[in-house]
């Protein structure tokens, strides 16, 4: 399988052709259980966190990295235990972490090891912009900017984009990535 995981256009087929064989649930069922489980409407009008998942699928480039791919096909995995109802609306509050703890044995499975590490930090990672608080023409903090240094930083900007794309509803983070894609661009250019 790595071989044939080359590229996010790949790792697609691979997932069409497992849809379409009924394979799907055995080799990934940290996804197929996030059928049914729901989200708060004002930010995921289109529903359920599958269908949610299957929409961020959709938005990754096909020449992307294959960790922006998976990153995103497991970028939620975590709210099949963490969601409930809080105070009159759906939370999937420690979703990311609970996901990131998923990932390896996922990628085991799937004989993609050599990159479970990466997409445990994609996955754990894919919030952070939330705890930000981004405005333009405010620059970043010391910390902020050291993690934007980080190696995996422009895959999980990609991540978060496709994430933001899969979701049609009120939030603002696909407004948040795109301010900080331009403030990774800035920096590369100084």
């Amino acid at each position: 399988m790595p071989a044939a995981a080359t590229t996010a256009r790949r790792c697609r087929e691979l997932i069409e052709e497992w849809l379409a064989d009924g394979s799907f649930g055995e080799r990934l069922p940290e996804v197929a259980r996030l059928r049914g489980v729901p989200q708060p409407e004002q930010y995921h009008a289109e529903g359920d966190a599958w269908t949610h998942t299957l929409l961020a699928v959709d938005a990754v480039p096909g020449d992307a990295d294959p960790r922006v791919f998976w990153g995103v096909l497991l970028h939620d995995i975590g709210k099949a235990d963490t969601t409930a109802f809080v105070r009159g609306r759906w939370r999937s509050w420690g979703h990311a972490e609970a996901g990131a703890e998923l990932v390896p044995a996922a990628m085991e499975r799937l004989g993609l090891g050599k990159i479970a590490a990466d997409i445990a930090w994609l996955v754990k990672h894919h919030t952070f912009h939330f705890s930000w608080n981004l405005t333009p023409g405010v620059p970043l903090s010391r910390h902020q900017r050291r993690f934007m240094e980080l190696p995996l930083f422009p895959l999980l900007l990609q991540v978060c984009a496709a994430d933001a794309a899969g979701s049609r509803g009120g939030s603002d983070k696909g407004m948040k990535i795109a301010l900080l894609a331009d403030m990774l661009l800035d920096e590369a250019e100084r």
